[in-house]
C-alpha cells in the first residue's frame, strides 16, 4: 500500500497528537480530498529582492514578521497532484508559480500546505472540556509549480470543474472553452510529497468518575448529533430550456 508514512517524528507531516488517530496511506488520503469540495491553501507571498544592505536587513525583518496567507479554494486531483486555478494576476496563483520560466533562479519551488476537513458530527460530553467533533482531516504539503503544458493544463482544468459534482462530467457538459478563458486562467499543481489525515468517529469520552456519577448522567445529556453537507434539489435558471442530467439528478441527497 502507498504511503506517505513519516519516518521520524520531526516529519512534516508526523501527526503528534492522538496519532492513534492518524492515518498515511494514500487510498484515505484521496478519499477525503475526493469526499471534500473547499480546501485551505497556506502559502507566504515572496518578498522582493533589496538591493542595498539596509534594505536587506529590512527585508530579512519583514521575512520575520510576515504574516502566513490561507486561502480557501476549490480543487481537483488527479493521481497525487492537487490542482488549483485562478485568475493570471491572482496573488496566490503568482506566489505559487515560482520564477518565470527560462530565468536562472536559485529560488526554490514556492511551498504550500492544503487543508481539507469534514465536519461529521457534535460530540456532546458530560463535560465542556470534553466536547469533540467526529471528523475526516488531511494536511497536504508540497512543492508548487506553475502548469505551462497545455494538455496538462485541461486535465487539471476538467479535474477541478468535475470535482464539485463528485465525478460527474461537467467539462464536457458544457460549451466549448474559447482560448482566452484558457490563457487567462492559470494552473498550479501541487506535486503531494507528504501528507496525513485524521479521523474521529465515535461516542464521547468523559472521565470514569463523570459517567459514574448519577447526578451528572441522570440531568446532562450526552451523545452525538451528526452533520451532514447534502446536495439539496436542482432548480433551473431562469433562461434554461434543457432536461436536468443524469450527474445532476444523481447529486440530490447526496452527501460529503
Amino acid at each position: 500500500m502507498a504511503t506517505y508514512e513519516p519516518k521520524s517524528s520531526k516529519e512534516i507531516n508526523f501527526v503528534r497528537r492522538l496519532r492513534d488517530r492518524a492515518r498515511y496511506d494514500h487510498e484515505t488520503v484521496n478519499s477525503i480530498l475526493d469526499a471534500g469540495k473547499l480546501a485551505y491553501v497556506g502559502f507566504k507571498v515572496p518578498q522582493k529582492k533589496s538591493k542595498t544592505e539596509t534594505e536587506t536587513e529590512l527585508e530579512t525583518e519583514n521575512d520575520e514578521d510576515q504574516y502566513p496567507n490561507v486561502i480557501p479554494m476549490i480543487y481537483g486531483r488527479s493521481g497525487q497532484t492537487i490542482y488549483l486555478h485562478g485568475y493570471i494576476s491572482g496573488r496566490l496563483l503568482k506566489a505559487l508559480s515560482g520564477p518565470p520560466k527560462g530565468s536562472n533562479s536559485i529560488v526554490p519551488a514556492p511551498k504550500a500546505c492544503i487543508t481539507v476537513t469534514i465536519v461529521d458530527a457534535l460530540v456532546v460530553s458530560l463535560s465542556a472540556m470534553h466536547n469533540s467533533n467526529n471528523f475526516r482531516s488531511v494536511c497536504c504539503f508540497g512543492s508548487a509549480r506553475l502548469v505551462e503544458d497545455y494538455d496538462e493544463k485541461v486535465v487539471a482544468l476538467t479535474e477541478i470543474v468535475d470535482h464539485q459534482f463528485f465525478g460527474g462530467k461537467k467539462w464536457d457538459d458544457s460549451r466549448p472553452v474559447h482560448e482566452h478563458e484558457v490563457k487567462s486562467t492559470r494552473v498550479i499543481a501541487i506535486d503531494i510529497e507528504a501528507a496525513s489525515a485524521k479521523i474521529r468517529n465515535g461516542d464521547p469520552t468523559d472521565d470514569k468518575v463523570d459517567t459514574e456519577n448519577p447526578e451528572f448522567i441522570n440531568k446532562i445529556w450526552s451523545g452525538v448529533v451528526p452533520v451532514k453537507t447534502v446536495y439539496g434539489k436542482a432548480k433551473p435558471s431562469w433562461y434554461n430550456n434543457a432536461p436536468v442530467p443524469d450527474y445532476i439528478e444523481k447529486l440530490y441527497n447526496a452527501s460529503l
